[in-house]
């Protein structure tokens, strides 16, 4: 189309955006030199080259290169990625005294001090220079994560907006908002177009007509599914109805006594079945299906369901679990969205209203289709469907078709007599259905605000078009580009416009395609940019950049009014005012995007996608459980943040976020509830802070085992950021059937499998920090017992995870290990969760170079009383912040 011709002209020069932008580029290539900033003293570099020689050359000279290291050719005047990191890594093995090795030469402890001093030298210096050079740069693009809420915030619409856009990679650091990793393909370039098409297509209100809305008023008593015959179902599927019925029908089902169907019994823990009359799509005992014949594509779905709940012997209600989504073709399988999960206990002559809702965008369907239109799509086997399950947990419960699994709801209802009576027997809760509304909305929704874009109508005579279109274009701009508009960015855009229109476009197709030339320009897509005729001679950031640079931080989206209103007068870089903006922004609900994200990396909790729990030796593992696992470690994180308390409570407190699953599953006492909350833990439990919990500890875990030494690992370099290096090519794993390791426990393994190899050094001073985990197996509950191997025969050993550590502290339990951990090395845990979250507020990780301002940090997060909040505060009023 000539159309893609005009506006991939308009940003020719792609891979130039950062200089485009008034910035250097985003990133360089792996081994480009930066210049070699100051020289190193001659005398000071013959002294660190003689060290070398010395002390390094026989194990990685000209002979012999162990771990792939060769010193003798290491040009220390070159300032490259690879010469730093070689000297970094060198630096952290001489200062902790890994190298060289006890069985070599070793230097005196002058000389060690020397090559340290030298190196922390050498690396500021090249630090500095890399920086002048242009090497890291605050002008990185936006993340994935920080363009979906850019674009919410913009149109106004709280629907995803990113899924067309390649995934970003993840930093060396484990942070995927690196500066030097962010930068933009061709192909990446294509995605961001087809993103900004699809959002002003959707959210840019323009002259026709949208569908009207769709509307369902169901009782439940009336739901007909059978399996036997697909085409009556469709045929007797709810149909929508107008206003005026959907009123009259609600008005009255509120007035009638409620009637209820076959209640929904609790799922029964780690459930699951091959067979394919119990895969996805057959509802079970807990599951009621709805099928819908028709929706919209674009708005919003409001589902309310009028439902209530009889406890079970225990107390406990039902949680009601709502999903969206549609049967894929198989007729086995779905693909579904949340739309949210509530605790029923409404009694059932009184039952409650519960209302949810999802964008309609966001609901998973089959086909593309044209969002301006409404859809028929219950064929026999691709259905959309709203799926209620009671998703609260109980070993009596019975995992069995539902009704809906028969051939008719009659012959279903008769089936399910037998179980249901049962479970009634066992005291299991019960969630009863009244009946279920639905109204799809279309456009931006009710909870929004109106359309926040409209494109006016084309003018009477084409030479106004441009002063029409103009009043929608700037206010757009300046939206988008987070800061003012120059005039030659206006002149641009009109030239573009105009072009457009030469071109036989319509006013309404050149103004659209304007607006999507904005949301892929370098202005836009970048986090901090310049005007074109910013004032050349400034070298820190302007208040608009410094604005943006809080707001992505805080909420990973651009700055609100007030914001952008300190930005303007210049008052935002005013003692105390960034202190306070970033202390309001810090307290409202969007700075949960922050936290959770940040814990996310930093802990790498996607990793736990990695990991197959099998579900033969942990029957009540489920995605479920999984799922709850992670939001149980978000939820600890945000609550040390948000209540003030010493981040050290992340290692060990007396209180955990749990809910009524997650204590079974931990054995951690009666806890009601679905809703994770602060629950008090006894005075000896092993819970409490992130360590022993069942995400970090599945995680690292091979899904089957505990993996004492991935656990030992993880905890050096996340929670002490003293990683260890990583292991050389082609070490074998623990093998089991080894007759060697025939009836002894896996710490006894360990200790044989590394005792004549080269890796002993490194596992002396790995292992013993995970095997002190060993009383938690696999998914991260208590054992005492662990099965091993012997004569062919399965035996029960005690767990023995009572270990030395490196400097011969003796530690007995994972109790002592987190008291010893919290005590002693507090402050440790301090400094690396200050280099953690330095690293991810500034899209880079500190350097020799900020060492002072790192420092200083530290300081005064330690005399805050190591509060999370306050750690925020003093990084965002740090030079380091303000000129990373």
């Amino acid at each position: 189309m000539r159309r893609n011709r005009i506006i991939h002209g308009a940003v020719a020069g792609v891979a130039l955006f950062v200089v485009v932008a008034g910035g250097a580029p985003c990133h360089a290539g792996a081994d480009e030199t930066f210049g070699s900033g100051p020289e190193v003293k001659q005398s000071e570099q013959e002294a660190i080259a003689e060290l070398f020689r010395q002390y390094c050359f026989k194990c990685h000279g000209p002979r012999t290169q162990k771990a792939k290291l060769r010193l003798d050719t290491l040009d220390l005047a070159a300032n490259t990625p690879s010469v730093r990191a070689t000297l970094e890594m060198i630096l952290r093995k001489v200062s902790r005294g890994d190298m060289p090795p006890d069985e070599a030469r070793t230097p005196s402890l002058r000389e060690r001090t020397l090559l340290v001093s030298s190196l922390e030298t050498r690396l500021g210096e090249l630090a500095k220079a890399a920086r002048r050079s242009g090497l890291w740069t605050r002008n990185r693009r936006l993340t994935v994560e920080e363009y979906n809420h850019t674009m919410q915030a913009l149109f106004g619409v709280d629907a995803g907006m990113a899924n067309l856009l390649p995934a970003d990679p993840v930093a060396k650091s484990g942070y995927r908002n690196d500066s030097e990793r962010l930068g933009l393909s061709s192909l990446q370039i294509e995605a961001y177009m087809d993103s900004a098409r699809r959002a002003v297509r959707r959210y840019v209100q323009g002259g026709r007509t949208g569908p009207e809305p769709l509307r369902y008023q169901i009782e439940l008593e009336d739901l007909f599914y059978g399996t036997a015959d697909r085409y009556k179902t469709r045929k007797r599927a709810p149909v929508p109805v107008d206003a005026e019925a959907f009123a009259t029908r609600r008005a009255a089902n509120v007035a009638a006594a409620p009637k209820y169907v076959d209640p929904l019994g609790p799922m029964l823990p780690g459930a699951y079945t091959e067979k394919e009359s119990m895969r996805a799509a057959i509802p079970k005992l807990h599951q009621q299906y709805v099928a819908i014949p028709k929706r919209l594509a674009v708005g919003e779905m409001i589902v309310r369901i009028r439902a209530a709940g009889t406890a079970g012997r225990d107390g406990r209600f039902p949680r009601m679990r709502v999903e969206a989504g549609i049967t894929l073709g198989d007729g086995c399988s779905m693909d579904k969205r949340v739309l949210g999960e509530v605790d029923v206990s409404a009694p059932l002559e009184a039952p409650r209203t519960y209302e949810f809702r999802i964008r309609l965008e966001d609901v998973p369907t089959k086909g593309p289709l044209r969002d301006e239109d409404s859809f028929d799509r219950l064929s026999v086997f691709d259905m959309e469907q709203v799926f209620i399950s009671n998703v609260s947990c109980d070993d009596r419960a019975i995992f069995a078709l539902g009704r809906g699994g028969y051939s008719d709801p009659a012959k279903g209802s008769d089936r399910i007599a037998g179980p249901l009576k049962k479970m009634r027997e066992n005291g299991v809760n019960f969630l009863h259905l009244d009946s279920l509304e639905i109204e799809m909305l279309p456009g931006v929704g009710p909870r929004n605000d109106p359309y926040r874009w409209r494109i006016p109508a084309a003018p009477p005579r084409e030479e106004d078009d441009w002063a029409v279109a103009r009043e929608v274009i700037v206010p757009f701009m300046r939206q988008a580009y987070r800061r003012p508009i120059a005039p030659m960015e206006i002149a641009a855009k009109g030239d573009l416009f105009g072009k457009l229109r030469e071109q036989g476009s319509t006013f309404e197709e050149s103004l659209q395609e304007t607006l999507v030339a904005v949301l892929i320009s370098p202005s836009f897509l970048l986090l901090e940019s310049r005007p074109p005729v910013d004032d050349a001679a400034r070298t820190g950031p302007t208040p608009h950049q410094l604005a943006a640079r809080l707001s992505y931080l805080a909420w990973l989206s651009p700055p609100d009014g007030q914001l952008m209103k300190y930005a303007d007068d210049g008052s935002l870089a005013k003692q105390g005012v960034l202190r306070r903006e970033a202390g309001r922004l810090m307290a409202d609900p969007r700075s949960r995007r922050f936290l959770e994200s940040f814990c996310r990396q930093w802990l790498q909790l996607d990793r736990h996608a990695n990991v197959a729990v099998d579900r033969q030796v942990y029957p009540t593992w489920d995605d479920d459980l999984a799922a709850l696992s992670i939001r149980e470690t978000l939820a600890t994180f945000v609550e040390v943040f948000k209540s003030g308390a010493s981040a050290l409570d992340l290692i060990d407190s007396d209180y955990a976020m749990l809910n009524d699953r997650l204590a079974r599953h931990y054995d951690a006492g009666t806890v009601k509830g679905g809703q994770l909350h602060k629950v008090r833990l006894p005075e000896n439990s092993v819970r409490g802070g992130l360590l022993t919990q069942a995400s970090v500890m599945t995680m690292n875990s091979d899904g089957v085992h505990s993996h004492p030494i991935r656990r030992g690992v993880w905890l050096l370099d996340r929670f002490l950021h003293d990683p260890p290096p990583p292991p050389p090519a082609a070490v074998p794993q623990i093998d089991e059937k080894n007759p060697e390791f025939r009836g002894l426990s896996l710490k006894e393994q360990i200790e044989l499998h590394r005792k004549p190899g080269r890796c002993s050094n490194c596992h002396a001073k790995i292992d013993p920090w995970g095997i002190a985990f060993e009383n938690l197996d696999a998914t991260g509950r208590w054992r005492d017992k662990v099965q091993v191997r012997e004569g062919g025969k399965l035996l029960s050993r005690p767990v023995d995870g009572a270990v030395q550590l490196p400097g011969g502290r003796k530690i007995g339990s994972i109790s002592e290990m987190k008291r010893f951990l919290r005590e002693e090395r507090g402050e440790q845990f301090a400094r690396s969760l200050v280099h953690h979250l330095l690293t991810y507020a500034i899209g880079r990780p500190p350097d020799h170079a900020d060492r002072e301002q790192v420092r200083k940090i530290e300081n005064s997060f330690k005399a805050s009383g190591y509060r999370l909040r306050e750690l925020v505060l003093i990084i965002v009023e740090s030079e380091l912040f303000r000129n990373p």
